[in-house]
């Protein structure tokens, strides 16, 4: 994503004579300095200001997932590293992407939220086939153009729980995502995934969920208990241990609880 005279360019996802180039430009109309719409002043926005759930860069794989708040953390992460003065690419399926939310961050650390979303490359994609061909042909590609180690891919999940879509072309996206994923983190890429609604055991799209948090090496689930977020993070399994987690829906993990306040108003 760049950034231009406070408007923001999206990278957009054309799956045209079968090209998904991530240089593709749209324009979104807003400016990342105007001030949100008067619905969302008098209801507030769950910003995650009380509490930071750390994403560690080094780490090759994360998971978020379970709630919401997980999307919003994630993008909190993101604008972290943005703020640090790294470079993040933030593959878009599920329309998670916030500009808005980012130039808040940005003010209240007193960085302008324009040099920050310049730090910020953003592709969308619109059907599961666009976020694989994104995910497997032109990220790496864009990790190098833009000196980039870092990328946020939202909307795996969400993507493939798409009804139009066979048990046998979700099974296949899964095992190609999986293996792209694989590919990125064995070059040293840090990724990150969101997933706010974790697919249930028996839905096709669990197929990628559990093969992502089988290979992650963090997973943290946000839950609501009682109208308190509890995130519980998902360490992985020392040999000889025994799992909290039920085995058909949840990673073999020893789980590490803690509760956060996570809404404040925008």
């Amino acid at each position: 994503m760049r950034v231009s005279g406070g408007s923001v360019a999206l990278m957009e996802v054309r799956a045209e004579a079968g090209q998904l180039p991530l240089a593709g430009v749209g324009n979104l109309s807003r400016r990342c300095s105007s001030r949100p719409d008067t619905a969302k002043e008098k209801a507030g926005d769950q910003t995650p200001c009380h509490a930071r759930v750390s994403w560690n860069p080094h780490d090759r794989l994360t998971v978020f997932y379970g709630h919401p708040l997980a999307a919003r953390f994630a993008s909190q992460a993101v604008a972290d590293r943005a703020m640090a003065g790294e470079s993040v690419v933030y593959l878009d399926g599920a329309h998670t992407f916030d500009p808005f939310f980012i130039g808040r961050l940005a003010r209240g650390r007193r960085q302008q939220p324009r040099k920050v979303l310049a730090m910020i490359h953003v592709a969308r994609a619109f059907t599961a086939l666009q976020m694989e061909r994104l995910l497997s042909n032109c990220l790496a590609g864009a990790l190098e153009r833009y000196e980039a180690r870092i990328a946020v891919l939202s909307g795996l999940v969400e993507t493939l729980s798409d009804e139009t879509l066979s048990e046998r072309d979700v099974a296949r996206l899964s095992d190609r995502m999986l293996e792209s994923i694989g590919h990125l983190t064995q070059q040293g890429v840090s990724l990150l995934c969101p997933c706010p609604a974790a697919p249930r055991s028996a839905a096709p799209a669990h197929r990628l969920f559990a093969g992502l948090c089988s290979t992650a090496d963090r997973c943290i689930r946000f839950h609501d208990v009682q109208g308190e977020v509890m995130v519980e993070e998902s360490l992985p399994r020392l040999e000889g241990t025994a799992s909290s987690l039920p085995p058909t829906d949840e990673p073999a993990r020893v789980v590490v609880s803690s509760k956060l306040s996570a809404q404040c108003p925008a």
